[in-house]
């Protein structure tokens, strides 16, 4: 009876249903333009671009980064820590989108899945660094250079990674409450070195 469960669990679920709608979505133009936050939209009454925003990419390099670092991530921390990781995605999701209604009004157009990858990564070696004692010192070097990341593109106002042919700004806000989501996450879970051998080791 613990071969099914165990199967299932081993199964990404949310960071496929990401991957692939992300994909969908910037493949369709008409769909990024329904998804996208768009505040003035929003303000008249289409409040779902709130939540699918992250659905959103702007390039091809926009795309490609974000996807990158949040399914390498996403599938580590779903398959290994998956009581947790769905909070991580929907307070990733949700909080920007409702915060920069509130206090960013100068904020126009936002999308994208770096706060989510964000959150994926700093879940992940939150996870890491409690529940095992080897490699403990990478996964808090990881966590302190994303912090160190997130500062760079406060001062710089530019991504460090991705590149487009037109005007864009990088959000540091949508990280930092992608990490805050996974502290939220993590207190929710609250994982142990006893789960983490029961999940590893079947």
């Amino acid at each position: 009876m613990a071969r099914p469960e165990s199967l299932v669990s081993k199964i990404p679920v949310v960071t496929l249903f990401f991957v692939c709608a992300s994909l969908i979505t910037y493949g369709w133009p008409y769909l990024s333009e329904l998804l996208v936050y768009d505040r003035q939209a929003i303000l008249e009454g289409e409040l779902w671009r709130i939540f699918t925003a992250p659905l959103v990419h702007f390039s091809t390099s926009h795309l490609f980064w974000n996807l990158l670092v949040f399914a390498a991530a996403g599938w580590v921390a779903e398959t290994t820590e998956s009581r947790g990781f769905w909070i991580v995605c929907g307070f990733s999701a949700i909080s920007p989108g409702l915060i920069f209604l509130w206090a960013s009004p100068e904020l126009i157009r936002y999308g994208g899945l770096s706060g989510l990858a964000s959150g994926a990564v700093a879940y992940l070696c939150l996870c890491k660094a409690m529940t095992t004692g080897k490699h403990k010192l990478l996964w808090l070097t990881i966590l302190v250079l994303i912090g160190v990341k997130i500062m760079i593109e406060v001062t710089t106002a530019n991504p460090i990674f991705v590149r487009t042919g037109t005007p864009f700004h990088v959000l540091p806000a949508a990280h930092f409450w992608g990490c805050v989501g996974a502290l939220v996450a993590l207190a929710w879970s609250r994982p142990n070195k006893e789960l983490q051998t029961d999940v590893t080791g079947s």
